[in-house]
């Protein structure tokens, strides 16, 4: 699905516009573009800047600099946000972030290259690099990564750590709050296992954490050895602890797969959005009695074909984009997150069924009679 802006040609009359949501771009006489923007009505929104004059209207007055303009309807705030960010993005490579197309956020980052990991705070995306997100503030940020230092003791000190060069000056160091590769306590084999456990704590998979140092505590019983089982359960411990603590889950951007339900403008028709990999790689409209047949086959197209180069300031982008919609979900934008193709199909037409169930208007019951409940109905409408 492509969007096209369709073109007006400015002749100092009132452009036709629709009553409708939309983004739009006006140009002056020389070709120059001088209004970027979205409105949730274009009809309105161009009768402050074209429509008559008035000693209270204080609008901005574009009659006698216009030349064109350059307009796209939009069913939903994503679709509306998605379109915005695109135009701004291609006008405005450099500056576009400043907009405030929409809210961006914190990710957490973890480069697995390196010898002895630790956890950054990032606004960026880099390729082999692991983030997650969306943090909303950065104290939210901040008590996650105290949590995962002091549970899983990886080093929260900024030196280029390599091993077999310790640091004892170093406050971590004297206090044991880390695992101190740097004086090789431990090696790099089994400090990328705490990485991977902290990881898996940051996901919300701490039961796959509890199972395999219950496992590993059986085995260690087993062979007699219960000291090194006794520091197995310790760990155990500060696991199920910090999970009391702590119950916000993140999102890995990698595998950040959606497909996102939009509003149409029929109840006939829907359009979704792809999200793979935190990118929107794609956006089509269907007729809803034909999307069992067509469905199936852009799932496959999408989340099976081989990735593209990505741009890592894309994927951040638009996971931001995202992300808006789950920390501030809005009832016209339904995620429906990919994990089995064969079933998706059925998931989506089920959501369908519902938004289509929830539109029905239900029975009213007593209807204001009196003019003072009559005004107080409009006054919410």
């Amino acid at each position: 699905m492509e969007f096209r802006l369709e073109t007006l040609e400015y002749d100092k009359t009132f452009p036709t516009l629709p009553k409708h949501s939309g983004v739009y771009k006006i140009f002056d006489i020389r070709g120059k573009l001088i209004v970027l923007d979205k409105t949730s009505n274009l009809f309105e929104r161009f009768e402050r800047y074209y429509g008559e004059r008035s000693e209270r209207v204080r609008d901005l007055d574009l009659r006698e600099i216009t030349g064109r303009i350059e307009y796209i309807r939009t069913d939903s705030t994503f679709e509306t946000l998605y379109v915005l960010y695109r135009e701004r993005k291609n006008y405005f490579p450099k500056t576009y972030r400043k907009m405030r197309t929409f809210r961006l956020f914190t990710l957490m980052k973890i480069n697995r290259k390196q010898r002895f990991p630790r956890i950054y705070a990032s606004r960026q995306v880099k390729a082999g690099v692991d983030y997650f997100g969306p943090f909303i503030s950065r104290g939210q940020f901040t008590k996650l990564k105290t949590t995962l230092e002091r549970t899983f003791k990886l080093r929260p000190c900024l030196y280029n750590i390599r091993g077999n060069d310790p640091h004892p000056d170093c406050l971590y160091f004297q206090m044991h709050t880390c695992s101190r590769p740097c004086n090789n306590d431990i090696d790099r084999r089994h400090y990328l296992q705490d990485v991977q456990d902290a990881i898996a704590f940051t996901e919300g998979r701490h039961e796959d954490i509890e199972s395999a140092c219950v496992q590993k505590m059986n085995d260690l019983a087993a062979e007699m050895k219960f000291e090194e089982a006794e520091v197995i359960h310790r760990k155990l411990e500060k696991v199920h602890r910090a999970r009391q603590e702590y119950k916000d889950t993140f999102f890995s951007v990698w595998n950040f797969n959606y497909v996102v339900v939009l509003a149409s403008d029929s109840v006939s028709r829907c359009k979704l959005a792809f999200i793979r990999r935190g990118r929107v790689v794609g956006f089509e409209e269907y007729a809803v009695e034909t999307l069992h047949e067509m469905l199936p086959s852009d799932l496959h197209r999408y989340f099976n074909a081989p990735v593209d180069r990505e741009s890592g300031d894309a994927i951040y982008d638009e996971f931001c984009l995202v992300a808006n919609f789950i920390v501030d979900p809005l009832q016209s934008v339904d995620l429906v997150p990919v994990r089995d193709l064969e079933s998706l199909p059925e998931q989506i037409r089920e959501r369908l069924q519902q938004r289509k169930r929830k539109r029905k208007p239900g029975p009213v019951e007593n209807p204001p009679t009196d003019a003072h409940s009559t005004c107080v109905e409009r006054s919410c409408d």
